[in-house]
């Protein structure tokens, strides 16, 4: 029988290992790992497994769902980074009538290539080894995060190549042309503040999801996970509108001052805990510089909405 250690944590250690009871009465297989049977006179449906496969799928999962967004140098794929690329270098080609020249702007953010603390010294035994720790519980809502924004990339860089495609099909090619095309790279920082002002008309409305800003943000690039911690609180601190009026639980992102209805949100709560924060209001500086204003910015300029 295999003892499993609960994740669900006791207030004073969220990381304590709590005995969890893993037998049914009239248990009966479903398939693999999971089971029916009777729990506390309870019909109940579990599914068991030893967590150190739970958290290899998990990993083995998210490398395998990265490769595929931004393919692998080790085998030579390109994925849906490289493929996105390759079509928008057609585009601008001159057989296709493009000018020639091409400003790439997808940011290339592996979310699995951060840097791991390491600490260096000797063990037990007197070697020299390295060694890098983690809670179990933050390494599995890390990689569920991962998973999470990485699906949302996946979706996101199909969608592009869909279109790029359709806009290539539309195209006549001409072969006495030359095909060279110089490709720019844009600066790390820079941000479409276009295309971001477009979202966030589209997306600021009494009740919005913090997750689902979150989740988009981080997909499109415009934010990126080596910027936060897992235990980063999102929304803590107060910010001012234009008259001084002062909001709590708020979030600042490119000009946007966001605030929702709850005091405190971490990075790992919003992907892996299904907790959110609803928005209650929102100021941007100037309207002249969001697309569709009058549809999300009803008040004067760097006021408070609704």
């Amino acid at each position: 029988m295999v003892l499993i250690a609960s994740l669900t944590s006791c207030k004073s250690n969220p990381h304590k290992a709590e005995t969890v009871q893993t037998e049914l009465d009239q248990s009966a297989n479903v398939s693999g790992t999971q089971s029916v049977g009777v729990k506390n006179g309870e019909m109940v449906v579990m599914d068991k497994t030893q967590i150190s496969e739970k958290l290899r799928d998990l990993q083995n999962g998210v490398f395998a769902l990265e490769d595929r967004v931004y393919g692998t140098r080790k085998l030579g794929s390109l994925g849906f980074y490289g493929e996105l690329k390759s079509c928008k270098r057609k585009l601008a080609s001159p057989q296709f009538g493009g000018s020639g020249t091409m400003m790439w702007s997808e940011p290339l953010d592996r979310v699995t290539d951060k840097e791991e603390e390491l600490k260096v010294g000797l063990n037990e035994k007197k070697e020299l080894v390295a060694l890098s720790e983690e809670h179990l519980k933050d390494r599995l809502q890390r990689f569920q995060s991962y998973r999470i924004i990485l699906q949302k990339r996946a979706d996101e860089f199909a969608e592009k190549i869909e279109a790029c495609k359709a806009e290539v099909a539309t195209k006549e090619m001409d072969s006495n042309q030359p095909n060279k095309v110089m490709v720019s790279e844009a600066p790390k920082t820079s941000v479409d503040r276009t295309a971001v002002n477009q979202y966030m008309c589209g997306y600021v409305k009494a009740g919005a999801s913090l997750q689902g800003f979150m989740l988009n943000a981080f997909a499109r690039g415009w934010l990126s996970l080596s910027d936060y911690k897992l235990t980063t609180n999102l929304i803590a601190v107060s910010l001012k509108d234009v008259k001084g009026v002062s909001k709590d639980n708020a979030f600042l992102f490119n000009g946007w001052r966001l605030a929702f209805d709850r005091p405190q949100v971490t990075v790992s709560e919003i992907f892996s805990e299904n907790k959110d924060a609803k928005l209650m209001a929102w100021a941007y500086p100037e309207k002249k510089d969001v697309p569709n204003s009058s549809s999300c910015l009803s008040e004067a300029d760097g006021q408070w909405n609704p």
